[in-house]
């Protein structure tokens, strides 16, 4: 409720007066009861002080609400309940589709309460320190279902189990990959797989390469994929990520000799050019066959990592060192290429990289699954979770025997969730329903445990009992909910006596015939306006405002970092304050953060340092699009000498209004420039009112005042149709509707104001 109130605030500062509201409200019939405690009741609905204050408190506290605008708060804290009582008194709640949506929001709200923290916790860590180092990988793959029957499991499992011996016996790994691996791709390479680091591959997969050093191969293994044992060939630090720019000469693997042969040498002309000092951007548009990025020299719009790439290009593109290198032709599967680096950036810190990581474990089946796990362990003791174990084993033992369905045993409880208890006929209802939907599912039946039958049961019935008691648990869940519902509720009856009227066709008619004097278009012109004080002042604010955004003169000092860091420090907290405020002040600025370092510094720390203010900005509400980030890197060196001195982050501001552009001149003199751009009707600027209404650029002279003026249109007075009334159509409209719906609502459920009580409150 908090949330919506504080948007509505800013819409409705009318009153100043305090005792004039109370005094409206009086006149209203309402009546005034001393005796209650609650400050106000909107018909039988009493508004208790804790809620009032729920509201009000924190606005006060924020310098939201003021003593200017207190009967303003006031006035629109009313309506918005009024709504919500009719809301409350027409069941709206109760309607299916509101229940439907109510319901799928309280699913999204509960997600991260049904997560295990430390658990995710520590399989992001880990995830980041494995992500350190890359391991080349060789494995053998003998492949295998994921629901594979238990028949083709030990004929699998034998299989791997039999190469595993050949392995211990002394064979060699990569020619029993070629002979026995069921992966085609790797197969026919000794099984090397290339380089891999973490999220990359299953998590048991990952695991077990991890889990040996090099030179060492793993015990046999299963995945989704199959059985698996893997070797190391190699490690080696993160490569980082690469930004790439390509030439192709298109060649199937398939195609012709001749073809083959022509395109060889085709590519080899074209390194030959890029050797003599040619612009790669120049050949790439004269030689490049691929059409998505000739145009703009060559450029490959996304990051590598090594793992994006095949073993063959890995070495050869990270091993690329200074930007601008070039590689030698490369045969690919589309044909011959040649690349450039443009960019090369390390493997971030772990504080920027671990919401990226976060995301990726919990999208990850496996890690998922861990989670889960930990999960399930707290809540089933949280939930108090019983099992009964005499009658869980006389259940298992009678599952597969015939039952009429009403023998006493079926009601025996099997297992209790908090206060519910389920029996054993529920144990084998749900059984039946999951072999239906197994047997549907894959064609057959596969082998299932009595006990996982039973786990998955308690497992569902416990996660139920956890997301229906959220809002016992955690008050934070409850208060967000209650938001959505009053918004949710609010928004329904505003659609409903507002908007939906508003919009129907016939009755915007109807409106605009009735009140058509109100909608007359007046004679205008479409125009641009710069008023200077100086014929000097005029020149320099014309030749500012040829482009937008606007440059603005506004300073800030340079945010330092230590050497070698991208941690923000305690007195950066001042400057990043005062980066706020001028952000949030200025609504239409928009900030270029320049990331600098030294050139005895890592490549990615200039990037870092933006981001830990874009994230820094970003988390006070301001919009990446109001952001332009810059990675100057050592380009532009505060000092040659004193490296601290170019670990920084500078700031140039730039505004999209020319209200900012006369500020600006405005502030070094006061009075010194005016501009406007847009219509101007008679009587909004004596210097448009002066000037002889014609299309074109005009310079005006007058009572020591230089004026430009370009006028681009000239409109002349008349009646608005109703297409082009129908915006101002809408709004009037509503605003009667509006206007209207409150009246009515005040006669339905009058308003009660305990004066005293209510004024006690006002006075925090």
């Amino acid at each position: 409720m908090s949330g919506i109130i504080r948007n509505f605030v800013s819409l409705f500062l009318r009153m100043k007066d305090l005792k004039l509201l109370v005094g409206l409200v009086l006149c209203l019939p309402f009546a005034s009861f001393a005796q209650s405690a609650s400050p106000i009741q909107i018909g039988p609905k009493k508004i208790s002080a804790e809620s009032f204050l729920q509201v009000y408190k924190p606005l006060v506290e924020s310098d939201s609400i003021t003593k200017d605008n207190q009967a303003a708060f006031l006035s629109d804290y009313i309506d918005y309940q009024l709504k919500i009582v009719a809301a409350e008194q027409e069941k709206l709640a109760d309607q299916p589709d509101f229940k439907e949506e109510y319901a799928s929001f309280r699913k999204e709200l509960a997600t991260p309460y049904l997560v295990d923290m430390p658990t995710l916790d520590m399989l992001v860590k880990q995830a980041y320190q494995r992500m350190k180092e890359e391991k080349k990988v060789s494995q053998i793959l003998v492949k295998l279902g994921e629901n594979a029957s238990p028949a083709d499991t030990l004929v699998a499992f034998q299989k791997i189990e039999h190469i595993y011996q050949k392995l211990k016996a002394g064979e060699d790994f990569a020619t029993l990959a070629t002979r026995f691996s069921e992966d085609e791709m790797s197969a026919v390479k000794g099984g090397v797989l290339g380089y891999i680091t973490s999220l990359q591959t299953a998590y048991d997969f990952e695991n077990a390469i991890y889990s040996i050093g090099i030179g060492e191969y793993s015990k046999p293994f299963r995945t989704a994929s199959g059985y698996h044992i893997v070797k190391i060939l190699n490690q080696r630090p993160n490569s980082g990520k690469i930004r790439l720019a390509h030439i192709i000469v298109s060649a199937a693997v398939d195609a012709p000799t001749a073809l083959q042969v022509e395109a060889k040498k085709k590519i080899e002309q074209v390194e030959a050019y890029l050797k003599a000092g040619e612009s790669f951007e120049l050949v790439c548009k004269n030689y490049s066959e691929d059409p998505y990025s000739r145009g703009r020299g060559g450029e490959i719009r996304r990051w590598y990592f090594s793992s994006d790439l095949s073993e063959e290009l890995q070495d050869a593109l990270f091993g690329l060192e200074r930007l601008g290198d070039l590689s030698k032709p490369i045969r690919t599967n589309l044909g011959w290429q040649l690349f450039k680096l443009l960019d090369k950036k390390p493997l971030l810190t772990f504080e920027d990289m671990s919401e990226f990581i976060k995301q990726k474990v919990l999208t990850d089946a496996d890690r998922q699954s861990l989670i889960k796990q930990a999960f399930m362990k707290r809540v089933r003791v949280e939930n108090k979770v019983i099992v009964q174990e005499a009658t869980k084993k006389a259940a298992f033992e009678r599952m597969n025997v015939e039952r009429t369905g009403s023998e006493p045993f079926l009601q025996e409880p099997i297992f209790s969730v908090l206060d519910k208890t389920y029996t054993v006929g529920d144990f084998y209802t749900h059984v039946q329903s999951q072999q239906k939907r197994r047997i549907k599912s894959l064609g057959y039946l596969p082998v299932v445990s009595e006990q996982s039958y039973l786990d998955e049961l308690i497992e569902k019935e416990t996660l139920n009992a956890e997301e229906a008691n959220l809002e016992s648990k955690y008050p934070a869940f409850k208060e967000q909910m209650a938001d959505f519902l009053e918004g949710s509720l609010f928004s329904k009856m505003t659609d409903q006596e507002i908007f939906e009227k508003s919009l129907d066709s016939l009755t915007q008619s109807k409106f605009y015939l009735a009140n058509k004097s109100a909608f007359v278009m007046p004679a205008r012109v479409e125009a641009k306006l710069v008023v200077a004080d100086s014929q000097k002042t005029l020149k320099e604010a014309l030749d500012l405002l040829k482009k937008s955004p606007y440059p603005m003169n506004k300073k800030l000092a340079d945010l330092s970092f230590g050497l070698k860091e991208s941690k923000l420090e305690e007195p950066s907290n001042k400057l990043l304050a005062e980066l706020f405020v001028t952000m949030a002040k200025n609504v239409d600025y928009v900030v270029e953060i320049s990331g600098h370092r030294d050139a005895s510094e890592a490549d990615s720390l200039s990037e870092a340092r933006i981001n830990k203010v874009v994230s820094y900005l970003n988390a006070k509400g301001i919009s990446s699009q109001r952001i332009i980030q810059k990675d100057e890197a050592n380009l532009k060196a505060a000092s040659k000498t004193v490296k601290a001195k170019n670990a920084r982050v500078s700031f140039r501001f730039f505004s999209a209004s020319m209200d900012d552009v006369v500020k600006r001149f405005n502030a070094l003199k006061p009075g010194s420039l005016e501009a406007k751009e847009g219509y101007f009707k008679k009587g909004l600027s004596p210097v448009i009112d002066a000037v002889e209404w014609t299309v074109g650029a005009k310079n005006y002279e007058a009572a020591g005042k230089f004026a430009f003026v370009e006028i681009k249109k000239v409109e002349s007075e008349r009646s608005r149709s109703f297409e082009e009334a129908r915006g101002l159509v809408i709004r009037a409209l509503q605003e009667r509707l509006e206007k209207e719906w409150v009246a009515k609502l005040k006669q339905q459920y009058p308003v009660v104001i305990n004066q005293v009580e209510l004024e006690k409150l006002l006075k925090l």
